[in-house]
């Protein structure tokens, strides 16, 4: 089985090409991107889903699906980064050529709805893939951290060691232990979204990496349960946690549970090591996450915790 070249790095003058499986992007907001991304060293190409809007998607489900597939065929393309997230990318996934996409591995790039995608790359087509920082990233102030990880990123994939991290910034047990495994995962609506479907996230040897925006505890609460009773908390070695941004009660408190109250439960409940804090996600810092490559993570008795990627591929 071929294995993915997710481990050799971008050089100058490679090309990435930016598409839009999900939401659109008004035009005006294209050429900061490009300019960006030309400034550190590269050709940028856009796809036709760019540059259109249907409703809250980007053009329409067989425009972006061809997107998808056209940008794995060309070998020019050298890396594929997201233009952003919204809804929409779960529709493609009956429309995409995974044999074509499997003999053309290279970058994949992004996050929140682009999870459906990442999930579908690595079961249908064995690619590692990156949750990281999308187009639209580097358009509003973005972190120094942000941009560091993306552009290390780009030019070593997968970076051996401990995972790092802004500074002061330190990541957290939520129930000790240590495990090994792949890392999957990504935005908690979308991977529970997938569950019950032909595409449901598989977890077995796997760490699950979590992360959320805009959902108020009870939400949260149904979105954990429902991964429980999927099977797919069962499978999986360990988890870790990202940001939960934007999330709380507009309750007033006495009648509701916090975020950190809803998740410590559900860990506890599911006894698997656990770890938090994760600059991944929603959040102004956004690191860069190689899923489907092997990492280990500890969570020690005195709260602290760590994250370390093994730096290869996984056979998958």
């Amino acid at each position: 089985m071929e294995r993915n070249r997710l481990g050799v790095g971008l050089k100058c003058g490679d090309t990435i090409g930016i598409i839009a499986p999900s939401a659109p992007l008004m035009t005006d907001e294209i050429r900061p991107i490009c300019d960006f991304l030309q400034g550190l060293g590269y050709t940028v190409v856009l796809g036709q889903s760019v540059k259109e809007s249907w409703g809250y998607l980007a053009g329409s489900d067989e425009l972006r699906a061809a997107d998808v597939n056209a940008f794995f065929a060309d070998d020019h393309i050298h890396a594929i980064l997201c233009l952003r997230g919204g809804y929409g990318a779960a529709r493609l996934l009956p429309l995409l050529d995974y044999g074509q996409i499997a003999a053309h591995p290279k970058l994949f790039i992004g996050f929140s709805d682009i999870t459906a995608l990442h999930a579908v790359l690595r079961q249908r087509c064995h690619l590692a893939t990156i949750h990281g920082p999308m187009a639209t990233s580097f358009l509003r102030h973005p972190t120094a951290y942000t941009i560091a990880q993306f552009i290390r990123g780009l030019a070593q994939p997968i970076a051996a060691g401990p995972f790092p991290l802004p500074r002061r910034w330190q990541l957290h047990s939520l129930l000790a232990g240590t495990a090994h495994g792949i890392l999957i995962g990504g935005n908690l609506s979308l991977v529970t979204s997938l569950a019950g479907t032909p595409y449901a996230l598989e977890g077995s040897g796997c760490l699950l990496f979590l992360e959320e925006v805009s959902e108020e505890p009870y939400a949260l609460d149904r979105l954990f349960l429902q991964l429980e009773q999927s099977g797919l908390i069962s499978q999986v070695e360990g988890i870790l946690f990202g940001q939960f941004s934007r999330c709380g009660s507009s309750k007033e408190a006495a009648y509701d549970f916090t975020v950190e109250q809803v998740i410590r439960y559900y860990v506890h409940k599911w006894n698997k090591p656990a770890i938090g804090g994760l600059p991944i996600g929603h959040g102004r810092q956004n690191g860069w996450l190689p899923l489907g490559v092997p990492a280990y993570l500890a969570g020690h008795v005195d709260g602290t915790a760590e994250l370390i990627i093994d730096g290869k591929e996984a056979g998958i």
